[in-house]
């Protein structure tokens, strides 16, 4: 074998000529370095491990196709598993195509995401989203290829400047981030712009306890036609801690009215099928909910179709009841507080207390759901004797 340069003889497995260097016929070109490749199209690196094929393929979701010979056969390949996962409308986009999507407003993507997003979610969730997409109605008619992180944020600073709270303000960015993310997988747009968002600081906890004349007004309306069954739960949930949604889901089965107590809870583990005690002050209660469901439902509180009542009703006749008595800035959960401050008042130990709010860390019961009277500390300073 002769070199085609130098025409010298060379060994036929040789892939240089050892006398010019000339690159023989038989030798394969060495692999040229690519630029990197696009962002979701995967990668190719070299393993030096593997003496016999150190090249491999990796697809954009991090799945390894395989290793090769060389860098050409991974690229190759690499690109074929991109070319069968693409969706074959998206491998032909004509101009037309391009344009109309470039014209999609916020409302024609809210419309497609909705129906693809809302059938995985609550009606709750539903509902929540429907309002958020509402406060956004000056983007409406906007298109979203020409919305920037200031006009979501013009939509943010509106409602917290009419009184907003911080989780309806997260829910509106939250609507935000979903439409952007669901306008970039249908290649309209290519950022997420609602990651940039700023919220309103959280403030500080808007909670108060209820004072032992409002508790007193609550029990002068046990016997109200309307208002009553209200004002029985309001008292439950004051004398006992519970949760409202705690009290609805309660099964007859759970309820050991001899022994004083009743199994329940939600939320955390701690809380889940936890010993709640049922004073005695409210035990005619749960009493006369036995007897009026007795064979008709397996819940304690049922409705006449036989299920939980509804949190939201419940909430609303809470509200009602209040709005009667002239009793501000309390919701169901008020109820609670005010439990775990008369049962610290009353000198239970923390632990006790934390059992039967149904807490996982004593540090959440004694910072958060108890809220000493200014009185009380008063007189308990003064116990102690300086002299």
């Amino acid at each position: 074998m002769n070199c085609p340069r130098c025409r010298r003889s060379v060994p036929p497995d040789a892939r240089l000529c050892c006398y010019c260097g000339k690159r023989l016929a038989d030798c394969e070109a060495p692999q040229r370095r690519r630029h990197r490749r696009p962002r979701g199209t995967g990668t190719v690196w070299k393993d030096p491990r593997n003496k016999n094929r150190p090249y491999v393929a990796v697809a954009a979701d991090g799945t390894r196709i395989g290793s090769f010979a060389t860098a050409g056969d991974a690229v190759q390949m690499l690109d074929r598993v991109n070319a069968s996962q693409a969706a074959p409308d998206r491998l032909c986009y004509t101009l037309s195509d391009v344009y109309e999507r470039l014209c999609y407003t916020l409302s024609d993507v809210y419309e497609r995401w909705s129906v693809l997003h809302y059938p995985k979610i609550s009606k709750s969730a539903q509902q929540s989203y429907r309002n958020a997409y509402n406060k956004a109605e000056p983007l409406h008619r906007r298109r979203i290829a020409e919305l920037k992180t200031e006009d979501y944020q013009t939509i943010i600073q509106q409602i917290a400047d009419a009184g907003g709270s911080r989780s309806l303000c997260e829910k509106q960015r939250q609507l935000f981030s979903q439409l952007c993310q669901y306008a970039i997988h249908q290649d309209i747009i290519h950022t997420n712009y609602a990651q940039a968002l700023s919220l309103p600081s959280p403030g500080a906890p808007k909670t108060r306890v209820l004072s032992a004349a409002e508790v007193s007004a609550i029990w002068g309306m046990v016997c109200d036609p309307r208002l009553g069954e209200t004002a029985k739960i309001a008292l439950t949930l004051v004398y006992t801690g519970m949760r409202l949604n705690e009290l609805l889901t309660v099964r007859r089965d759970d309820v050991h009215l001899a022994d004083g107590y009743l199994v329940g809870g939600e939320k955390t583990e701690a809380g889940r099928r936890r010993v709640i005690p049922i004073h005695p002050d409210v035990r005619s209660f749960v009493t006369d909910w036995l007897a009026a469901g007795a064979g008709s439902s397996p819940y304690l509180l049922a409705s006449k179709y036989g299920l939980p009542r509804d949190h939201n009703n419940v909430r609303k006749s809470f509200g009602s009841l209040m709005q009667k008595l002239g009793i501000q800035g309390v919701t169901p959960h008020t109820c609670r507080h005010t439990a775990a401050t008369k049962m610290a008042a009353s000198g239970l130990p923390p632990e006790v207390v934390k059992q039967i709010l149904g807490h996982a860390d004593i540090a959440t019961t004694l910072n958060i759901y108890t809220h000493p009277d200014t009185a009380l500390l008063v007189a308990n300073l003064e116990k102690i004797q300086w002299r």
